[in-house]
């Protein structure tokens, strides 16, 4: 077993079901490292308990047991959402709130490393997704408990939402829509380069009270991603740009009466302004010496991996 460098640690981790959250958990596994898991049902939650975890059954912000988080040295923290499903499950309950409630457990148990899930481009000016990220940022940032906090770009990888769309959408459709001029950037970034990170700051003891933007080594306009997908497939396909001046009226429209959609308001503007990393953005693959993975080697692992079939 390859064993964390600082010893084995005892840690808390949230939304270990979750795609991110599933790589943290066999990263955290394969380093030694004795895990207590949030779970909202300890019945769904198989995997955890066969990689060895203590699972503690409730939800955040409200249920969060009383001493879950005694004896636990460090707090790996990635319960998040990216759209709303009111009254319960709101930007303000999950990311405020909810962070605030870890971090209030956190202090109470005496925690010595709290390692916070963010999001590239929080902003207090931003989409109400993007301001929650950045008030529960804030919530970190202002305790009195050394931390790390993540800004990671859009990730992809195995049980990835978005490398899963991009897949079906290059095999099935002939014809690929647009939004716009497919010119915006992303800077996609693996998950399995995520999950390392984010298991070093829970070991590293020089690591605390910084913050680090996440991305991969290609900053990649949508056209592009398109084409990689299409390229480590080997198919073909035409793309069609659906003009802005059509699709905002309806997502904008669909958004306020709560339809589903395959993208929201808020996602459309997040969009399209960006998800890249200022500069360079090699700060983080410094400080961890991590080689981030190029999209299309992550989409051929994909595609390697349940044999390329369309």
């Amino acid at each position: 077993m390859n064993e964390a460098p600082g010893g084995r640690r005892r840690v808390f981790l949230t939304g270990g079901t979750g795609f991110v959250g599933g790589h943290v958990a066999r990263r955290l596994a394969q380093r030694g490292h004795t895990v207590r898991a949030l779970v909202r049902d300890a019945g769904s939650a198989a995997v955890l308990r066969e990689l060895g975890f203590e699972l503690v059954e409730g939800s955040l912000p409200d249920d969060l047991p009383d001493g879950a988080l005694d004896g636990c040295e460090a707090v790996v923290h990635l319960v998040g959402i990216i759209r709303e499903r009111p009254p319960q499950t709101t930007f303000e309950r999950i990311h405020i709130q909810g962070t605030r409630r870890m971090v209030e457990g956190s202090m109470k148990s005496g925690v010595g490393k709290f390692v916070h899930m963010s999001a590239l481009g929080a902003d207090p000016e931003g989409t109400t997704y993007e301001r929650t990220k950045y008030e529960a940022e804030e919530l970190v940032r202002r305790s009195e408990l050394p931390h790390v906090t993540f800004r990671p770009s859009v990730i992809v990888g195995e049980g990835g939402e978005f490398t899963g769309l991009l897949l079906r959408i290059v095999r099935y459709a002939p014809v690929i829509p647009v939004i716009g001029d497919g010119a915006y950037r992303l800077q996609p970034l693996d998950v399995k380069d995520v999950a390392e990170a984010f298991v070093q700051a829970a070991e590293r003891e020089d690591l605390t009270d910084e913050s680090f933007d996440l991305g991969g080594p290609h900053k990649l306009t949508y056209n592009r991603v398109l084409e990689i997908v299409c390229e480590e497939l080997g198919l073909k396909r035409r793309t069609v740009s659906v003009p802005l001046s059509l699709v905002r009226p309806l997502v904008d429209l669909a958004s306020s009466w709560r339809l589903p959609t395959p993208i929201t308001s808020e996602e459309l503007t997040m969009l399209l302004s960006e998800n890249v990393i200022p500069g360079e953005g090699t700060r983080w693959r410094e400080a961890f010496h991590i080689e981030p993975t190029p999209l299309r080697n992550v989409i051929r692992r994909l595609t390697e991996d349940d044999g390329g079939g369309a």
